[in-house]
């Protein structure tokens, strides 16, 4: 978003007689505006929020009437849309969770830190019921401190200086002649080496695997790939780094993959020598794990690097990992940084790196949990409507976890916010859930099904924020639910108008027919997998997903704070009126094509991606 942007909201003068809701289109004389607009400027932003003269309903991109369904109060709905767009804190949340506190893998003290401020957030903007519910352990934390990686190269020191051969000055006096046979004998010394640093690296390793525990610096070799090369450089490998020949063309998971993959074959090749089998016997590639090399380097297929975890990450406990026998470290640097590796020793130059991998584990059973506030519902306060996105997020140097999920949990936050701010009351109870472990296949998600089974029958839908920074541009549904979802979302059309994108950023409810054709790849799944309606906001707009996703780019300042006002304030709007609607959301048919841990597509521009690792079932 470039710097000069600026807010400019025109906020029309609302009148104070609304009628309460019958779920019919506004009309001129009910919502136009009197008086002069208000305008408030903000750095950093350019939108233009309207008062629209009637809603309308957005259902597969036409627009249409508003549904007649009560839904509460159109003035408390009004002040709802007010309050997320003049008084947004949204991206207050996000610094406060990125920034200050960083990525927040599950079972890290950040993670554990995040969800002690939120939930201090929840309690301060008066929600009740506030708490974190735990849904399990894991092995051990894992926390990752600073990492680095330099690569140096080798030449020949200048020679000493030496009258009239590299100065100016005049040769000293000839000397006598030397005996022929002693100068013969005389060995030429090998000229002394300089090491100069030639670039850093950025790089991440999986999580849960092993660190340097200090600075290691080594020589590069490549990976011998059968007996004979294997040979050749037996003599060179001790504290050596082994460049892993490049991959093919592969999306995020088929780079994570791989790495996990690898972590596997050496956990396999210790356990066989174990059970006595010579480490000779072993391929060349499982016999490195027993060499004294400092460790491996991989190659991503662009400039990103993806962080994953090793396979059985949470069965790990803490003698899996207190001694250097345990593993060797293993890096993912970009193509460019590979490329220069592999062309400097292609051409026969000398080439060190150094890897500072500052790996931190704490002894387990670590306790997971999901943190919950709540709304409570003035009439039917066991019936739910659920606004969520999922806290945690992957750790890999660089990343403060930001767009994934950053951004949906600030959103949760700020329609918690916005519904405290101005004392909605829905009629059922409206619970905010941000979620752990989703990175990690679903964790939490699972978790809180399995534990709240006697309350899925009074959820009316679940919605999950977690499409990086995009505005909310709708939900695939069911066709029994269309009429519904068209007039809770309806208040936001025609609302905010991007001057960058020169569009209003409205709700499109889009018609799946009888089932919920959704893929599996968030939290919303395990509530589908349930028969309870989730739902995955489909994000629209500039952003550009790929970048950040899963990456050493995922940062505050891939956010969009336009969309995210538009996000929260739509989380808030459609929550307070399915919260007051007459009935619940009707459930759809069961849809058997979808799996519970269906993985998302891989961004635009991405390979298609390979099948997952066994043992690692993350859907990210």
């Amino acid at each position: 978003m470039a710097a000069n942007m600026r807010i400019v909201i025109g906020l029309a003068v609302f009148s104070s007689v609304l009628a309460s809701c019958a779920g019919s289109a506004r009309s001129a004389t009910e919502g136009q505006a009197n008086g002069a607009p208000v305008t408030q400027e903000r750095a950093g932003l350019e939108i233009t929020f309207r008062q629209p003269a009637e809603w309308v309903s957005v259902v597969d991109g036409k627009e249409t009437p508003v549904p007649a369904i009560e839904m509460g109060d159109d003035d408390e709905t009004m002040k709802i849309v007010r309050e997320g767009a003049l008084h947004s804190q949204v991206m207050k949340n996000l610094n406060a969770l990125a920034v200050e506190r960083g990525p927040r893998l599950t079972g890290s003290e950040n993670l554990r830190k995040a969800q002690d401020w939120a939930s201090q957030q929840f309690r301060d903007w008066g929600l009740t019921n506030v708490h974190m519910e735990q849904w399990g352990t894991v092995g051990i934390g894992f926390d990752r401190g600073p990492s680095s990686g330099v690569i140096y190269l080798a030449r020949p020191m200048r020679p000493e200086t030496r009258p009239g051969v590299n100065t100016r000055d005049p040769a000293p006096a000839a000397a006598a002649p030397a005996d022929a046979s002693k100068e013969e004998a005389k060995a030429e010394p090998a000229p002394k080496l300089e090491w100069n640093k030639a670039r850093e690296v950025e790089l991440t390793a999986l999580s849960w695997s092993m660190g340097t525990n200090g600075p290691i610096r080594g020589p590069v070799i490549r990976e011998p790939k059968d007996e004979a090369e294997f040979q050749a450089v037996q003599g060179e490998l001790k504290g050596a780094w082994v460049l892993v020949q490049a991959p093919p063309a592969l999306g995020m998971r088929g780079i994570r993959s791989m790495m996990s993959a690898r972590y596997e074959m050496r956990k396999e090749a210790r356990k066989k020598v174990a059970e006595g089998k010579s480490v000779s016997e072993l391929p060349v590639a499982e016999r490195l794990a027993f060499e004294p090399i400092a460790g491996y380097i991989s190659s991503s297929r662009d400039e990103r690097v993806w962080t994953g975890a090793v396979s059985g990450w949470r069965d790990l406990t803490i003698t899996d990992r207190d001694g250097p026998e345990d593993d060797q470290p293993h890096v993912q640097v970009r193509l460019s940084d590979y490329d220069f590796l592999n062309s400097r020793l292609a051409d026969g130059e000398k080439v060190e790196v150094e890897f500072n991998l500052d790996h931190h584990f704490k002894a387990g059973p670590v306790p997971v949990h999901n943190v919950i506030a709540e709304i409570k519902g003035s009439k039917y306060p066991d019936e739910f409507v659920i606004i969520s996105g999922h806290l945690d997020s992957w750790d890999g140097p660089g990343s403060q976890g930001a767009t994934d999920n950053g951004t949906g949990s600030s959103v949760t936050l700020e329609a918690a916010r916005i519904l405290k701010a101005v004392n909605a009351k829905p009629l059922r109870t409206i619970r905010f859930v941000l979620w752990a472990g989703e990175e990690q296949g679903l964790l939490g998600s699972k978790g809180y099904v399995e534990s709240h089974k006697d309350e899925l029958a009074g959820i009316s839908a679940v919605f999950v924020d977690d499409g990086g920074t995009g505005y909310q541009a709708g939900v695939q549904a069911a066709n029994v639910q269309i009429e519904m979802l068209a007039a809770a979302s309806a208040p936001m059309n025609n609302v905010f108008f991007s001057r960058f994108d020169k569009k209003f950023l409205n709700v499109d409810i889009k018609d799946t027919g009888e089932t919920m054709k959704t893929h599996g790849g968030s939290d919303h799944a395990s509530f589908n997998q349930a028969g309870v309606p989730g739902f995955f906001w489909e994000e629209g707009g500039r952003a550009d997903y790929g970048y950040g996703w899963h990456t050493q780019n995922d940062k505050v300042n891939l956010a969009i704070e336009e969309y995210l006002i538009q996000s929260a304030t739509n989380s808030a709007v459609v929550a307070y009126r399915l919260g007051c609607a007459p009935t619940l959301l009707p459930r759809a048919k069961a849809d058997a094509s979808e799996r519970p841990n269906m993985l998302r597509r891989e961004p635009r521009g991405a390979s298609p991606p390979p099948a997952p690792a066994q043992g690692n079932p993350s859907r990210s």
